[in-house]
């Protein structure tokens, strides 16, 4: 099909002029012939086609078989139509038809909701429409809510990730970069949540909490200054990331004391090595200030596999129990229960 078939336009219109103000018209003859087709829809249906039935087919079903019929009808009735192109079956083009006196109907189409559609798959731009055309506003209505949604989606993942260190910094304990008390306490929920969850499956898929306080500490603040008592507590704290895995948590929950939940580490010999380990390191802190404080510490561990449901709470009091037992041995020792407290110790 070629922009002028027989070389005849609608008499009160220039070719130019049609192209411009209705670029996708399309122009038949009584029986159907293609007379001029605008430059969009030729972008669309191709070259090539001389007949209406070669392009396109009824787009709303029920209708006549009879294209050139169905046309003439909707344009003696003044009703929408709707045209189905065979190139690209599901764009369905709607419009309307005028009849001229020479029996040649002239239409004029467009995309309805699948004016995206179309656009992606002929690569239109705005000069293939015409500047009053509603397909115009759509598409940079559909520009704009492209950069709005972009816009948006940018903001959500700032607010995440302001969500997320907001998160981060509420389970945080400034001076070490350890959880703190509401992080130790998200963590030893899940924690109890999956041993519960595999207890009955695998009875090693617990974990065993420890609870440290160093010994001598308030020496090293009144002796050599809370900035000194301060770098203990970070050296504290390096200690205990370098000896846990990616698993485990290590919290600072008040002054000089810290707990551990060690995932999957339920063997009493073990324990006793890792805490000796623990202690040794922290006494190395200040192995050349003998004569002003000796720090060592004191470390109390329970496990998850002696326990039925009970709370976080009992586990935390009788890890702090274990803690006070080996203070009151000698300080400077592991003490490792191997059944819950009865309350009095």
């Amino acid at each position: 099909m070629s922009a002028r078939t027989h070389g005849c336009v609608p008499p009160a219109l220039p070719a130019p002029a049609l192209d411009r103000l209705l670029p996708m018209h399309l122009w038949l003859n009584g029986a159907g012939a293609i007379l001029s087709a605008g430059p969009t829809l030729r972008k669309l249906i191709g070259t090539g086609h001389g007949h209406l039935h070669e392009a396109f087919q009824n787009g709303r079903a029920g209708a006549a078989d009879d294209l050139v019929s169905l046309i003439r009808q909707c344009a003696g009735r003044e009703e929408r139509l709707f045209l189905r192109m065979r190139a690209a079956p599901h764009l369905n083009l709607r419009g309307h038809a005028v009849a001229a006196q020479d029996d040649s109907l002239l239409l004029n189409l467009g995309f309805g909701i699948g004016l995206h559609d179309a656009v992606r798959a002929a690569h239109l731009t705005d000069r293939d429409f015409a500047p009053p055309e509603l397909a115009m506003e759509l598409l940079f209505m559909r520009e704009a809510m492209g950069g709005v949604m972009a816009e948006l989606s940018r903001f959500n993942n700032q607010l995440e990730a302001a969500r997320e260190a907001a998160e981060i910094q509420a389970h945080t304990d400034p001076l070490t970069g350890l959880c703190n008390r509401r992080g130790l306490e998200a963590a030893l929920a899940r924690a109890m949540r999956t041993a519960r969850g595999n207890m009955a499956s695998d009875p090693d898929a617990g974990f065993a909490l420890a609870h440290l306080d160093l010994d001598h500490f308030k020496q090293v603040n009144d002796r050599m200054g809370h900035a000194e008592g301060d770098r203990l507590l970070c050296h504290v704290a390096d200690v205990l990331r370098q000896v846990t895995r990616r698993d485990d948590t290590a919290a600072r929950v008040g002054g000089d004391e810290f707990v551990l939940i060690l995932r999957g580490l339920q063997d009493g010999a073990k324990l006793d090595r890792l805490a000796r380990r623990i202690i040794a390191e922290i006494e190395a802190a200040l192995v050349d200030r003998p004569d002003i404080c000796r720090v060592s510490a004191s470390v109390g561990i329970v496990m998850s596999r002696f326990y039925r449901d009970v709370s976080a709470e009992r586990m935390l009091s009788d890890a702090d129990a274990a803690l006070y037992r080996s203070k009151r041995e000698g300080r400077g020792r592991v003490t490792i229960l191997d059944r819950p407290t009865d309350g009095s110790d």
